[in-house]
């Protein structure tokens, strides 16, 4: 992730927004293959930050213009995260 790997520019900056949007120190969690919840992980943790990772990807200086999402893709992570919920929520049952 293009934070993650900058501990120069982006990584700083990332603090210093979620600091001025009141929220914890975190880092988004990794989508990977073979961990079945890590898709709902992170999309819930973007609908979390939201705000934080609106700021970063709109500022042209951090270049990362090119993860910014539109409104109509924020709607479709969201409805996502809520179906993923639902099926972590089976999950646990068994």
């Amino acid at each position: 992730m293009a934070l993650k790997n900058s501990s120069t520019l982006a990584l700083p900056r990332w603090y210093e927004v979620l600091k001025s949007v009141n929220l914890p120190p975190r880092m988004m969690p990794r989508d990977v293959a073979t961990r079945w919840n890590s898709t709902y992980d992170m999309l819930e943790f973007a609908s979390e930050y939201r705000t934080a990772l609106n700021i970063m990807t709109a500022d042209r200086d951090m270049n990362l213009r090119q993860f910014e999402l539109s409104k109509r893709e924020w709607a479709m992570a969201t409805e996502l995260c809520e179906a993923l919920q639902v099926c972590l929520c089976f999950h646990l049952r068994k």
